[in-house]
C-alpha cells in the first residue's frame, strides 16, 4: 500500500537530484518543451509503493512487469506519469484539452524505427546546408576564414523617434559577455558599435577603436529613451510603429581551426558580408511562396496581449526573415519525407526548435548562450534578441553539440522517441541504477496498452 510503503526521504533524495538534470536522467523529456515536468522519480516511486513487492529501496531499481494494471491521467500535461507507467509495463490512458500535450505524449511513447530517423534527421540538416547553410558562415577574425560558423546573431531593438524621424538603438546596456565563460568582459561602444574586452567592467575606460568613454548602462530604461539625434525623450513600446525593427550588433561564433589555440569565445562586429547574407536572406524569402508559414493573428490574452503592446499583430512578425525562410524551407523537406512516423518525429522537433528560432529569445551575458522565448511562461519582449544558428554546430562526436536552438541539437543529438508499449517485451530488462534512471529506446513495457485523447477525442 501507498500509504506505507512510500519512501518519502529516498524518492526525495533521488527527485532533487534528478530536478538538477533532469534531461540526464530522463532524457525522454528532450522530445519536446512542456513547462513544469514534474520528476519521473517521483511517480515511479508512487507507482512501486502501491504495486510493487518490497521495500521501495530495493524494488526502485528492478525491472518491473505490471501487465493488467491500468494507469489513467485525465490531465497528462507532458504525460511523465503515463510514460512512467509505461515502462513498468502498465496499460496507460491519457486525456488532456490542450491538443500540444497530446501531441507530445503520443510522440514520447510512439515506436520509431530510430536508425531511420537519425538518418532522416542527418538528410533533413545536410539538405538545409545545401539551401542556407552559407547564411549561418562568417570570416574569422582570427585567421581570416570564411567558414566559420555562427553560433548567435546579437540583435537591438530599434525606434522612430516621435520628433525628428530618426532611427536610434533601445540599448539597455552595453555589456556582451561577462567575464564568468569568457577571459575578460566584452563591451559594445556607445560611440562607434565596436567591441572591446575590458578586465573591470565598472570602470572599463576608453574604447580601443574610437577612444570614446565605454559605458556599462545604455539609455533605455523604465519604456523611455532619449533620442540621440535631438534629445527627445521617446516612449516605447509604440504599437503604433507596428512590430519592432532589429539591428544586428553583434555575432558570436565558432571557428574549428582556431579553437584549439583560442582562449573563450569568437566575437565580432557584423562586416558587410555578414550583413550582405542577411540581405540575401530576406531577397530569398521575398521571392518564396511560403506554404507552410501560417499568416495567424495574434488572439487577445493575459500573455499575448504583451506582444500586442509591442506591435506585434501576426505570429509571423515574432521571427525575422532568416528565420522565416529556414522554417519555411525545413517544413518542406519535412513533408516530403514518406515515412509518417519519421515525418511526425521531425516535425515534433521542428515544433521544439521554434521556441529558439524567433526574435523573442535573449542572450544570456553570463552564461553565454540562448535563452528561448520560452524560459519563462509568457512572452518576454527583451530589447536585446538573440538569433541561433538554425543548422545547429555538431562536434564532430566529442561532446556536445556547440550553441543551441539549431538542427543538430534538435534532431540528431536529441533523444529519440521511444517505442510505444505495444509488444510484449520484458521491461528494462538487467537494469541497474544508472540505466533504470533513462528512457531507452529499446526497452519497451510488457505487453501493455497505450490510449490517447485530446481535444474531440483527439
Amino acid at each position: 500500500m501507498i500509504e506505507r510503503s512510500f519512501d518519502i526521504p529516498f524518492i526525495a533524495e533521488l527527485a532533487l537530484r534528478e530536478k538538477q538534470i533532469q534531461q540526464n536522467y530522463r532524457p525522454i523529456i528532450a522530445v519536446h518543451k512542456w513547462f513544469a515536468r514534474r520528476p519521473g522519480t517521483l511517480f515511479r516511486g508512487l507507482l512501486l509503493a502501491e504495486f510493487a513487492e518490497g521495500p521501495l529501496r530495493e524494488a526502485f531499481y528492478r525491472a518491473h512487469d505490471l501487465h493488467g494494471t491500468r494507469v489513467a491521467d485525465p490531465f497528462m500535461g507532458g504525460g511523465t506519469p503515463l510514460i512512467e507507467a509505461n515502462r513498468a509495463g502498465c496499460d496507460v490512458i491519457g486525456y488532456d484539452i490542450n491538443p500540444m500535450a497530446y501531441w507530445i505524449v503520443r510522440q514520447e511513447i510512439e515506436h520509431l524505427d530510430v536508425p531511420a530517423y537519425r538518418q532522416a534527421a542527418n538528410n533533413l540538416r545536410a539538405r538545409l546546408e545545401r539551401e542556407v547553410g552559407q547564411l549561418y558562415r562568417t570570416t574569422c577574425k582570427e585567421c581570416g576564414s570564411p567558414d566559420a560558423h555562427v553560433k548567435y546573431f546579437i540583435w537591438v531593438k530599434t525606434h522612430r523617434c516621435g520628433h525628428c524621424g530618426q532611427t536610434f538603438d533601445l540599448f539597455p546596456g552595453y555589456l556582451l559577455a561577462e567575464n564568468r565563460r569568457h577571459p575578460q568582459n566584452v563591451l559594445i561602444c556607445a560611440m562607434c558599435g565596436q567591441l572591446d574586452e575590458v578586465e573591470d567592467r565598472r570602470n572599463p575606460g576608453r574604447c580601443g577603436t574610437c577612444g570614446g568613454a565605454l559605458r556599462l548602462h545604455g539609455p533605455a530604461a523604465r519604456n523611455r529613451c532619449a533620442c540621440p539625434h535631438c534629445g527627445h525623450v521617446n516612449a516605447y513600446p509604440d504599437a503604433a510603429q507596428g512590430a519592432p525593427e532589429h539591428r544586428m550588433v553583434a555575432i558570436e561564433y565558432h571557428c574549428p581551426a582556431c579553437m584549439p589555440r583560442h582562449a573563450g569565445r569568437f566575437f565580432k562586429v557584423p562586416d558587410e558580408a555578414d550583413l550582405h547574407r542577411y540581405a540575401a536572406a530576406a531577397s530569398a524569402w521575398a521571392q518564396l511562396d511560403p506554404q507552410f508559414v501560417p499568416d495567424d493573428e495574434i488572439p487577445r490574452g493575459d500573455e499575448t496581449d504583451r506582444l500586442h503592446r509591442w506591435g506585434y499583430r501576426r505570429y509571423r512578425e515574432m521571427f525575422n526573415t532568416r528565420q522565416l525562410l529556414g522554417l519555411e524551407l525545413s517544413c518542406r523537406a519535412i513533408a516530403e519525407c514518406p515515412d509518417a512516423r519519421l515525418r511526425n518525429a521531425l516535425a515534433t522537433n521542428l515544433s521544439d526548435l521554434l521556441r529558439y528560432q524567433n526574435m523573442l529569445c535573449r542572450y544570456d551575458t553570463m552564461a553565454l548562450k540562448s535563452l528561448d522565448v520560452f524560459s519563462v511562461h509568457g512572452f518576454p519582449v527583451g530589447l536585446v534578441q538573440c538569433e541561433s544558428n538554425l543548422l545547429g554546430i555538431a562536434n564532430g562526436g566529442e561532446g556536445p553539440n556547440i550553441g543551441s536552438g539549431g538542427w543538430s541539437t534538435s534532431s540528431t543529438s536529441m533523444p529519440p522517441p521511444r517505442p510505444t508499449a505495444t509488444r510484449r517485451s520484458r521491461s528494462n530488462t538487467g537494469a541497474d541504477a544508472r540505466s533504470l534512471c533513462r528512457c531507452r529506446a529499446s526497452g519497451s513495457a510488457s505487453g501493455a496498452r497505450t490510449r490517447l485523447r485530446g481535444p474531440a477525442g483527439g
